[in-house]
């Protein structure tokens, strides 16, 4: 939950842990923040003061925000709770928070283009892409090659 105003150190934390979040999804999508702002609707300052940790914005701004970042708002609080709960300062926490929103962005960037393609996903075909990322070079030469048999 967003902390209280009785609460004013976790109050700072979370809009440290927020902003951080914001900033790190804005430059991995290689937006600046003039472009994040007009997309968002919101102005320069308004943003910098979120990324910064000065201000936490309101739910439609965060809804807006986390949109035009491409995440759910969810996925975009979550992160922020995330670096919150471990106890670490935003500047230094782990990658492991910005991995999951990565690829969270990656499967939807995917999930368009398949729809836009007019191609269906399943299941096995989700675990097939999991399974090439995970495979030595030459061994998907040789499941390839495996392959290309089957269908001839």
């Amino acid at each position: 939950m967003l902390p209280t105003e009785s609460a004013p150190q976790d109050h700072e934390a979370w809009a440290e842990a927020l902003g951080h979040t914001i900033k790190v999804v804005r430059t991995d999508l290689g937006f600046g923040r003039r472009r994040l702002a007009g997309l968002a609707g919101i102005s320069y300052s308004y943003l910098s003061a979120i990324e910064n940790g000065a201000k936490v914005p309101s739910a439609k701004i965060l809804h807006v925000l986390a949109e035009r970042l491409e995440l759910q708002p969810h996925e975009l609080y979550a992160a922020a709770e995330a670096r919150l709960a471990r106890g670490l300062r935003p500047a230094d926490a782990t990658v492991d928070t910005d991995d999951a929103i990565i690829e969270a962005q990656e499967q939807r960037f995917l999930q368009r283009q398949a729809a836009r393609l007019g191609l269906k996903t399943s299941p096995q075909a989700d675990e097939l892409h999991d399974l090439i990322d995970r495979l030595d070079p030459k061994d998907l030469t040789l499941i390839l090659e495996t392959a290309r048999r089957l269908v001839r």
